[in-house]
């Protein structure tokens, strides 16, 4: 196993990604970065209720949480590290395991990392 991550991805319902609007700090530039997302009345009306909390714009309704309408979104991330939770258990009862750690690792990551038992961590620090 070979990891470098930062924990658990937070995902998008993809459902949502071509709806909402980004309100740019310069619209000419919007390497200035954005203000906040924002759904039109048409697409926020068009949505199951709960789908997501907003507060009202001049441009429609500002995106504060993204809750969904189906269960389990947003877990992808988990769910696959689950699997590899399994696998990286059963393997170690039954094969050398070794994990090489080529940064960071954390959260879910790590205990990836700690359930294989013989782990490598580069050290890339200057001194």
């Amino acid at each position: 196993y070979i990891a470098c991550n930062s924990g658990a991805r937070i995902g998008l319902v993809d459902d949502l990604k071509p709806k909402f609007q980004i309100k740019f700090v310069d619209e000419a530039s919007p390497s200035k970065g954005f203000e906040y997302l924002y759904l039109t009345d048409d697409v926020y009306k068009s949505l199951p209720e709960g789908a997501v909390n907003v507060e009202k714009v001049p441009e429609g309704w500002a995106i504060k949480d993204i809750i969904g309408t189906t269960e389990g979104i947003g877990v992808e991330n988990l769910q696959g590290s689950g699997k590899i939770a399994g696998e990286t258990s059963r393997a170690y009862d039954e094969i050398f395991t070794l994990s090489y750690v080529t940064g960071r690792s954390v959260g879910i990551g790590a205990y990836l990392v700690r359930l294989g038992q013989r782990i490598i961590q580069m050290n890339n620090t200057l001194t």
